[in-house]
């Protein structure tokens, strides 16, 4: 590995933490790395380079120090554009799936189709090996495979699509946020992605709009 390399390495997991994890499932998240999907002039890919999809796994936990270092001085510029690709892609077609589940309208065969691509691998990869008392699942070649990362998220969509945590999902209440999220709460009543973010947002425009009421009642009662 030259000093390029090691050094960019070093730069882009040392930001691995810059990633809202809100949604409490990591194929929720990932589908939330298009950041104000619906507001055009805010919009901000979180993966505009193989780096962050990377970073974004390893965030997740989806891979290992060692495991990130060899992805990122392995790949080439071309194999981490493709890979990059397929990301953006099973992103999307996550997005849509969750969207229809919680809509309730009938899901494209497309996304489907590029979902169970993804599935398809990861699964082939799969290989059970002893560890140390007990047998354990673990991906074969997986830190010599550009999109590794997308295997385990592959899974991860797959189980809660199929699972009756589905009628959990939930979609922000913000309209120009809108991420994905797991609605865990008791009474399964919550409404934001992030209280702290667009649930303090939706609190301060009522209070605004609470207040240039009374103003302007004010002024006309004057």
């Amino acid at each position: 590995m030259t000093l390029r390399v090691i050094i960019e390495v070093s730069i882009i997991l040392s930001q691995s933490h810059t990633f809202q994890l809100v949604a409490g499932h990591v194929a929720l998240d990932f589908a939330n790395t298009l950041d104000n999907r619906y507001n055009p002039e805010r919009r901000v890919d979180l993966l505009p380079a193989y780096g962050q999809f990377v970073a974004f796994a390893a965030q997740n936990g989806l891979v290992n120090s060692a495991q990130a270092r060899a992805l990122l001085a392995a790949t080439t510029e071309r194999q981490a554009m493709l890979a990059l690709d397929r990301a953006i892609r099973l992103r999307e077609a996550l997005y849509h799936l969750f969207r229809a589940a919680i809509s309730g309208e009938r899901p494209s065969s497309e996304a489907i189709e590029t979902l169970n691509a993804s599935l398809s691998e990861a699964r082939s990869r799969k290989q059970l090996f002893w560890d140390r008392k007990q047998f354990a699942w673990r991906y074969r070649d997986f830190s010599d495979q550009p999109a590794s990362p997308l295997w385990p998220i592959a899974e991860a969509a797959a189980e809660l699509l199929s699972s009756p945590d589905l009628a959990r999902v939930r979609e922000c209440s913000n309209p120009g946020c809108r991420w994905l999220f797991l609605d865990q709460s008791k009474n399964h009543s919550r409404r934001w992605c992030d209280m702290s973010v667009c649930g303090n947002r939706a609190k301060a425009r009522r209070f605004h709009a609470r207040e240039r009421g009374v103003f302007a009642n004010g002024v006309a009662d004057g």
